[in-house]
């Protein structure tokens, strides 16, 4: 008799092990940036072909974050999901607002079990939200998520990049392309640099020889945008369009009054002799009516060329 009990608690012992590892939690994912905090549980929720997106009704700007996180899901694994207003059930992806004092204005929560609750302080918050969970699923499968809890929000309110336009033509196209990728990580702010040129001294040191670029279509100068490659303002208003969409702001940056050659390849006489050709004559007054009116072109109006709330120079 005392073998057997012997037997069965050695049995049971062995098993203890197996029991504790099939109840693992699951780790942190990897995602850029790194989540803040995350709180694992056990098992994988399956984004299906029957799973929803769901958001509040009546909320364009949710459902516009909503659609976007379907498409992107699309394009990843082939599959569609459907986007709904209302209520989510299991195996649904909801996307909601709140108040959380404690938290930062593009933080959000995400909590992973039977569904997928995203909460955040912001659209651009539950942006964020969805790429992570983009990023989560194309590392597993397409369409798995770890079970658990995020809390995240960024360190630095601006995670930013330049591209200089100005010296060498970026297809608009490119552009397009490049706020999803900064959106994919989390990168709220696009800053492109419109006007530059070259460096004389690798053009003989004649002003006239060194490429200088204007990237914008201008009505009131016309024959100023380079004809190496211009963006038209429509083709400029879609791309701040497509950028806000996306939860990142595109800051346009004229650069004035050095690296300036090509406002004085379209005005000699706005040239400054004393620094070089690729500065401004601060001294000559029309200097000034021409850089006015040129910033009056996209800032001014109901509605400016550039969107946004802040403009460089």
């Amino acid at each position: 008799m005392k073998n057997k009990i012997f037997t069965i608690i050695m049995a049971m012992m062995l098993l203890v092990p197996a029991s504790l590892s099939a109840a693992v939690k699951n780790e942190k994912p990897f995602v850029i940036p790194e989540l803040r905090e995350w709180k694992g549980a056990t098992g994988m929720f399956e984004i299906t072909e029957n799973s929803k997106v769901v958001y509040p009704k009546q909320n364009a700007e949710l459902a516009e974050v909503a659609n976007i996180f379907a498409q992107d899901f699309r394009k990843m694994t082939g599959v569609q999901l459907q986007v709904v207003e209302g209520k989510a059930a299991n195996g649904d992806i909801s996307i909601a607002l709140e108040n959380n004092k404690k938290l930062s204005e593009e933080a959000y929560t995400a909590n992973i079990s039977n569904r997928v609750t995203i909460k955040a302080n912001s659209v651009r918050g539950a942006i964020w939200a969805t790429r992570t969970l983009l990023q989560i699923a194309e590392q597993n499968g397409g369409n798995k998520l770890p079970k658990g809890s995020i809390i995240d929000y960024p360190d630095y309110p601006m995670r930013s990049f330049m591209l200089d336009c100005g010296r060498k033509f970026i297809p608009i196209s490119f552009l397009h392309e490049y706020v999803d990728f900064m959106a994919y990580y989390k990168m709220n702010t696009f800053h492109i640099h419109l006007n530059d040129n070259a460096f004389k001294q690798y053009f003989g040191h004649d002003w006239a020889k060194t490429p200088s670029g204007f990237r914008l279509e201008s009505d009131f100068f016309p024959g100023l945008a380079s004809r190496d490659g211009y963006y038209t303002k429509k083709e400029f208003i879609e791309l701040q369009k497509h950028a806000e969409k996306m939860g990142v702001e595109i800051i346009p940056e004229f650069d004035v009054p050095a690296h300036s050659l090509a406002f004085v390849h379209y005005r000699p006489e706005l040239g400054s002799k004393e620094y070089g050709l690729d500065h401004l004559d601060l001294f000559n007054p029309a200097t000034y009516t021409f850089v006015d009116s040129l910033f009056m072109e996209y800032l001014g109006g109901e509605e400016p060329v550039f969107r946004g709330p802040r403009f460089h120079v």
